[in-house]
């Protein structure tokens, strides 16, 4: 049947008569008749064409037509149809009902009984663009949603091309568009197979509708830690955001997307992929390029324009297959078959869809072809036709090799990935292969990515790598952060060990209970309770006590422990032997060689315990990460040379600088103490014995101190002590520092001071921190700390002395009662005196202030010796912003000392710093002040040998004193020469030759030069010298000077002071 009367059907004007009209026509067609129907195709397209009136009915009847030849034939009507839609699309349009109504029936029809594969020939014409009305383009956004919602594969290699119009329909003015637009966005985007995005998606699309919201997106997509492959869908959906960003007015801003695109762009093996960045964003960059005004920032751009371009002119890693070659293949294949053009057409658009997904199972191919060349070939000669095609075709498709085995061993995985944050790429296309019971040394150098790979691992982030239900793996690491899950509202730090092991989800997700985590527990060395031990002494550690309070090396058991219970495949362990001591070191080596079945991934930066546990190496090297078999010296000996240069003690990495310290009032020499605990004791509340006993140290400028010991021995305790953070049992001695000196204290576990600022750079983090003045994050001490005794006596009347006139005009000094208000922070030195005076405010008067000496204030009760602490830390601290004012580009600079690159420091949240960043921020925050004395808990953990040895110089070259608690005996013997040796209880003081002696000859000098010293109270007591009589002519100065004070009313010298001053007062 070549042609077909439509006369009737066009004359129709019902919806009945035209569904009669159809079935009749339906009735005489067969399947054979769709390739010899094309005139009455064209002649009905000409019908829906006319926009008159007049052929309303014959445009409904039209439509009615096409529905009912796709509801007979299906599949195979669809190369004769589909090139019928975009006709279908204006007429939704359509003033008339009838009309528009089956418009949206055939369109409807042909988009929900689709084949999948045709989705590819579809798509160009619901993205074409129309000069209709709205009611068009609501039903493209529909009918785009349908198809991202029944095909997402196929979707998704669209993406590239739905985005761009989506995001245009999305600001429509007719608020069904809008919505309708916005739905299929987010289906469309759902088809995105890049789980790193995921979370971010709902964010990006969002930033369409409501543009002030791109840069807090932008920060957060920096932050990204990208797993997979980046392919063209998940570049597509990023694209709108990264160009909103580059319109942005904020450089910080055009310099992340900038980063970010440099960053992906290496993730891109085929150029391909990254079409859709290079038309929008290449131009973008180029400008801002040459026309952003901060230097730094155009750097960045630069690089950004350059290896994008770079990217997109890489040779493809397999063949992009064109329409007319495989349309030529496919004649070839027939073997001189008259095809029918239509048909060929769309065979050849389900063919490039296969091509393009990479599907070249025959079978599949068989079924998707056949109900479309069976139209024009013989049923007989198909088979052939496909298979031929198939292989001619397949040619041009890069298919990856299949990875052999390399041993005999168990393989845990085989994976192949690519891992980077969005301003950083650390690994790129690489392949991981994990064998049971081997040991892998995780070695590069800082910022690699090694501990960012393992919690990648850890969260399932790793693309190939096994799901839980097949491995059990566990992060071992000895931070305790975040809330418990119980309910209980409690943080996990306040838990006790028992139960922060036994409540552990995953865990009790595996049956442990709180028997079996009992007895492990107690297997490796906690006690049951804090009940003493015989000798009187506390256990180090019990099941009751909070996990926050242990110290590094028990927490370290404790993670352990739950990875025993947990019975992992695979262990893990970020610097595993930090804060431990040589016997539990031991231990830990014992326990992992023990493991025989088990896999570890380790990351250390100790080379005696890579030798003695690793079974291979792992090097990440050029975005790779590459397999060696051996320990750590012989990978060193034979493959990577350069391997152990990561853990020799050198700064060739960077320099780090502390900043130079002020001067002191009254300290003349770098030897002088300024820091001191005389004959301390102290005793934890309940327990019965005291935790140390007579503990005497001297701390200077000069000053370079390690102070050691086994864990839980009291190091930081003795520290606390020391910076005023815990207060000694009364009447065992004093505690004193100079009232100016500036002290930085760095804890062991260092990342609480930034662990609520993590959506803060660097940069922003310290300028929050020292706004006022004064550190926020300093800690709270006990010694002054008020209490509600001390508010009390703070509101009793305080006398002081009031210059008035009286009534003959005369000065006179008056005593009045005020109460006290505030210290201004305004302090001097009298001048005969030496002694210091602060100037307060009183209450009643916010104007009214009068000078007070300290001597006066420390004899008014203890409060006042806490409210004096208080001032002189504020004046202390004050007196570094003249010196460094809190700018943008100071404190960049500032973090650059401590070894924190720009891009880090002031263009990266800490969120997404490693952990040895993180550590080098806190430094940085803790050091601002320019402090006279750095004390460094356990410094050594988290940084890398680079790190250390930059470490060490900088120590070596600060002008100020170091105090330090660390395990790292080779980091010790370089920088510190004196050894504080907690054992016992109680405190030895060593120190080697070369520095016994020089400290010999420093206390000399300063014991013939000193003539003054500071006292407990920060004032400056003369040193008693030999006694002389005095002169006649100094006594009658003397004399005058007491006549005249009497006269003003002013105390006089007594003959205490007089003696004080050196002379013999005659009786």
């Amino acid at each position: 049947m070549a042609t077909i009367d439509t006369t009737k059907l066009l004359a129709t004007s019902t919806p009945e008569d035209r569904a009669a009209e159809c079935k009749a026509i339906m009735d005489k067609l067969s399947e054979a008749d769709l390739v010899k129907i094309d005139a009455t195709l064209a002649s009905l397209k000409a019908v829906i064409a006319d926009k008159s009136k007049q052929a309303a009915n014959g445009r409904a009847g039209a439509l009615g037509f096409l529905c009912a030849l796709h509801a007979k034939f299906g599949h195979a009507a669809e190369s004769v149809l589909v090139p019928l839609l975009p006709d279908a699309l204006e007429a939704l349009a359509d003033k008339l009902k009838p009309v528009s109504f089956e418009a949206d029936k055939f369109a409807q029809s042909l988009i929900s009984k689709l084949s999948e594969h045709g989705v590819k020939s579809v798509m160009p014409m619901l993205l074409a663009e129309y000069e209709s009305k709205w009611q068009t383009n609501l039903g493209r956004a529909q009918l785009i949603g349908m198809i991202a919602k029944a095909f997402p594969a196929q979707t998704g290699r669209c993406i590239n091309d739905i985005i761009p119009v989506l995001s245009t329909l999305m600001w429509d003015v007719k608020p069904q568009v809008k919505e309708e637009a916005t739905a299929a966005m987010q289906t469309c985007a759902a088809t995105c197979k890049n789980k790193d995005i995921k979370d971010t998606i709902p964010e990006i699309i969002q930033c369409i509708l409501e543009p002030e919201k791109v840069a807090e997106t932008v920060h957060k997509l920096a932050g990204v830690v990208f797993v997979q492959d980046i392919e063209g869908s998940a570049l597509a959906i990023m694209c709108p955001l990264l160009k909103r960003g580059m319109d942005e007015p904020t450089t910080s801003i055009k310099r992340n997307v900038a980063r970010i695109v440099e960053n992906m762009s290496k993730l891109v093996d085929d150029p391909y992929e990254i079409e859709p960045f290079v038309p929008i964003l290449l131009p973008q960059l180029k400008r801002a390029k040459e026309e952003v005004s901060d230097p730094e920032c155009r750097n960045v751009c630069e690089k950004a324009y350059s290896q994008l371009e770079l990217t997109s002119k890489k040779a493809p890693i397999w063949a992009r297959i064109e329409r007319a070659k495989v349309l030529a293949s496919l004649n070839t294949a027939a073997a001189g078959a008259k095809l029918h053009e239509a048909t060929a057409n769309y065979a050849v658009g389900l063919a490039l869809s296969m091509l393009d997904l990479k599907l070249l199972d025959e079978a599949l191919w068989k079924t998707a072809l056949t109900p479309h060349l069976k139209l024009t070939l013989p049923a007989a000669k198909i088979e052939g036709v496909v298979k031929s095609w198939l292989e001619v075709c397949a040619k041009d498709v890069h298919i990856e090799e299949e990875k052999e085995e390399v041993d005999d061993a168990e393989q845990l995985c085989d994976c192949q990935f690519s891992l980077a944050y969005g301003n950083k790429v650390l690994l790129n296309q690489t392949v991981l292969k994990l064998k049971r019971g081997f040991r892998y040394g995780l070695c590069g150098k800082n910022d690699s990515g090694k501990t960012s790979l393992m919690r990648a691992i850890a969260n399932q982030q790793v693309e190939g790598f096994p799901p839980p239900t097949e491995l059990r793996t566990m992060f071992v690491e000895t931070d305790v952060q975040g809330e418990a899950k119980d309910g209980s509202g409690k943080l996990l730090s306040e838990l006790s060990v028992l139960d922060f092991v036994a409540n552990h989800a995953g865990l009790k997700h595996y049956g442990v209970t709180e028997a079996m985590a009992r007895e492990k527990l107690l297997s490796v060395g906690f006690a049951e309770d804090a009940t003493p031990n015989p000798d009187g002494t506390m256990p180090a550690a019990d099941l009751t006590k909070q996990v926050g309070r242990l110290s590094g090396g028990w927490r370290m058991k404790v993670a352990l422990t739950r990875a025993m219970l947990m019975k992992a495949d695979i262990l893990l362990l970020d610097e595993p032997t930090n804060h431990l001591d040589p016997g539990n070191v031991k231990w830990v080596i014992d326990y992992l060689t023990s493991l025989t079945h088990v896999t570890s991934i380790i990351v250390s930066h100790d080379i005696k315990v890579l030798d003695q546990v690793c079974t291979h190496v792992l090097h990440i090297e050029n975005l790779k990460l590459k397999m060696f078999k051996g320990n750590l010296s012989y990978v060193a000996e034979n493959h990577v040379p350069a391997l152990l240069s990561y853990f020799e003690l050198k700064a060739t990495k960077f320099h780090m600088r502390f900043p130079t310290p002020g001067m002191l009032e009254g300290v003349s020499s770098k030897g002088k103490h300024i820091m001191k605990m005389t004959n301390i004791s102290f005793t934890y509340p309940g327990a019965p014995k005291a935790q140390l006993t007579g503990v005497t140290v001297r701390v200077s400028l000069a000053t370079r101190a390690a102070c050691i010991g086994a864990n839980g021995a009291g190091k930081s305790t003795m520290i606390k002590l020391l910076t005023g953070e815990l207060e000694p049992d009364k009447g065992s001695g004093e505690v004193w520092k100079h009232p100016n000196a500036r002290v930085a204290y760095v804890a062991q576990h260092a990342f609480h001071h930034i662990e609520h600022h993590l959506d803060l750079t660097p940069n922003e983090y310290i300028r929050w921190r020292y706004e006022h003045g004064s550190d926020k994050e300093g800690v709270e001490k006990v010694t002054t700390k008020l209490t509600p005794e001390d508010e009390e006596a703070m509101k009793k009347p305080f006398i002081i002395d009031v210059e008035a006139v009286d009534k003959n005009g005369a000065k006179v000094i008056k005593q009045e009662k005020r109460v006290f208000n505030r210290f201004t922070d305004g302090r001097r030195q009298m001048q005969k005196s030496k002694e210091q005076e602060y100037e307060i405010n009183w209450v009643g008067d916010m104007n009214f202030t009068t000078w007070v000496s300290r001597a006066k204030l420390v004899a008014a009760g203890p409060v006042w010796v806490k409210l004096l602490k208080h001032c002189d830390e504020r004046i202390a601290a004050k007196a570094t912003q003249l010196v460094r004012p809190l700018t943008q580009k100071v404190v960049e600079g500032h973090l650059a000392d401590v070894g924190l690159e720009a891009e880090f420091a002031t263009h990266s949240r800490m969120g997404a710093l490693s952990g040895g960043q993180k550590v080098k921020v806190v430094l940085a925050g803790s050091m601002w002040n320019t402090p006279h004395i750095v004390i460094l808990d356990e410094p050594t953990n988290y940084l890398d040998r680079d790190s250390l040895g930059a470490m060490a110089e900088a120590i070596n070259a600060y002008e100020g004193g170091i105090v330090i608690i660390s395990h790292n005996a080779q980091f010790v013997d370089q920088v510190c020469p004196e050894v504080w040796h907690l054992e016992n209880h109680t405190l030895n003081l060593k120190g080697s030759y070369d520095w016994l002696e020089s400290a010999n000859k420093e206390a000399a000098k300063l014991e013939k030069q000193a003539d003054s010293y500071i006292d407990g109270q920060g004032n400056e007591i003369k040193v008693q010298k030999a006694k002389k009589p005095a002169s006649k002519a100094e006594l009658k100065k003397i004399k005058k000077e007491i006549a005249d004070k009497r006269k003003s009313g002013i105390e006089c010298y007594t003959d205490e002071e007089l003696e004080a001053a050196g002379f013999l007062v005659e009786q």
